[in-house]
This record gives C-alpha cells, structure tokens and sequence, in this order.
C-alpha cells in the first residue's frame, strides 16, 4: 500500500469557530512560548483560550502548547521550561503536578496501517501528585496515577498505577510520599 496524505483530514473537519480560535492562538502562541513573557499571565492567557487552569500553577519558559481549550491543569502544579503539550485529544493534569524540564505529552497518535495515516486521538491523566521526570514522554491514552513517577527519559506508553514508578522500562511499586 502506498500512503496518500492528502487524504488525511484533522484541521478540515474543524468548525469554522474552532478554526477561527486556532488560528488566534497560532498567532498569540509565540508570544505565550517567549522567555521574557511574564510567567504570571501564562495561566491567564491559556484561560482566554479555553484553558482550565487551577491555582498557584507555575508556566515556566518555552513551554508549548497545541490546543489550550483541550488542557486541564489543577492547583499547584509546575510545569517546567520546554514542556510540549500536544493536545490532539484531552489532556488532564490534577493537582501537586509535576512536569519537569523537556516533558512531552502526546495525546495522539497514528494508523500506521490507514493510507492517509488517520489521527487516533486518546486522552491523557496525570494523578494528583504524580511526577513526570526530565525529557519524558507520555504517550497517547496513558493514565499516570496517583503520586507515581515517570523516570528521566522514559517513554510511558502504557498505563502505571498509583505510587508507582516507571524506570528503565519496567513499573515498580514505590511508597507513598511522607
């Protein structure tokens, strides 16, 4: 089978409002992304995009953001400089959340058997309390339960359980905080 990405459809099938809101963001996405702009209005300025954003989050520099009106961020969460949030699908982060420098959330993927390589989006959980380490990947459809913690550099492509970690591979059972 020959791929025939012309017939891959994912902006096209927006309504025109949704179109309309895409394109302000592209527009209003660099500024957002910049180092001088102020951490403080980050929140306020995903919110006007349809962003639900909790209390005492903290938007470091150079993070960026797909689609901000499909982002859920609870209190108290840190988001770390050059995180990327693709957000083909929902993506929900609860509180006490950290995400560390050159996180990556992913919530879509492709049919790699389709012609047109069709987007397959799935939503994303981040727990409360949980913990994505530095230049970790969080894949499509995956939930990071309840203070667990994904290891520097993993790829999570499949669900952990609450106060687990993932490292090198393989999910291990860890305490809960004290």
């Amino acid at each position: 089978m020959e791929r025939d990405l012309s017939l891959f459809h994912n902006f096209h099938a927006l309504t025109c409002t949704k179109k309309f809101q895409m394109f302000m963001w592209l527009l209003i996405r660099g500024i957002f992304e910049n180092t001088w702009f102020s951490r403080r209005l980050r929140p306020s300025l995903l919110r006007a995009f349809g962003a639900s954003i909790g209390n005492s989050v903290l938007i470091r520099n150079s993070v960026r953001i797909h689609r901000p009106w499909l982002i859920t961020i609870g209190d108290n969460c840190w988001i770390g400089e050059g995180v990327w949030l693709i957000s083909s699908d929902r993506i929900t982060i609860e509180s006490n959340v950290c995400l560390s420098q050159k996180v990556t959330l992913c919530s879509g993927s492709h049919d790699f058997r389709s012609k047109s390589l069709q987007l397959i989006p799935k939503p994303i959980f981040l727990r409360k309390g949980s913990w994505v380490c530095l230049g970790a990947y969080v894949l499509a459809g995956v939930t990071i339960g309840e203070c667990s913690v994904v290891s520097a550099g993993a790829v999570a492509r499949n669900s952990i359980p609450d106060y687990s970690i993932l490292i090198d591979g393989q999910v291990r059972p860890i305490d809960p905080p004290r």
